[in-house]
């Protein structure tokens, strides 16, 4: 007779689970920066803010894609604690409180995804 642990594996073979992913295609008008913050890349982050410029910088971090994400929300979408943190620095009330097309900003997303555990700005 097989094992407990056997069987498990032997069920969960003939049940494959379907993994989704989100597609980085030019559909969503991503910037450079949001692509990032998919891949949830900080090194290219913090070469990108540290060359910018206030107005500058500004208009990147709140640059909005097709979906009306920011470059915060999509971070928090997915979950990447440590680009919120480096990022969170580089907004003001309002820019943090972009929503997107769904209505949702990005602190609705980080509350969606379990992730408040973020220290406070």
């Amino acid at each position: 007779m097989e094992s407990p642990s056997v069987q498990a594996q032997a069920a969960s073979a003939s049940t494959p689970r379907k993994k989704m992913t989100k597609q980085l295609t030019g559909k969503r008008d991503d910037t450079p920066l949001h692509s990032a913050a998919r891949a949830g890349n900080l090194s290219v982050l913090k070469d990108t803010v540290s060359g910018c410029e206030g107005g500058e910088l500004r208009a990147l971090m709140t640059k909005q894609n097709h979906a009306g994400e920011t470059v915060l929300y999509v971070a928090a979408e997915y979950g990447y604690v440590d680009m919120v943190r480096e990022m969170i620095q580089y907004y003001d009330l309002a820019g943090a409180g972009i929503k997107a097309r769904n209505g949702f900003d990005a602190l609705h997303i980080a509350a969606k995804q379990g992730d408040l555990g973020l220290p406070s700005i």
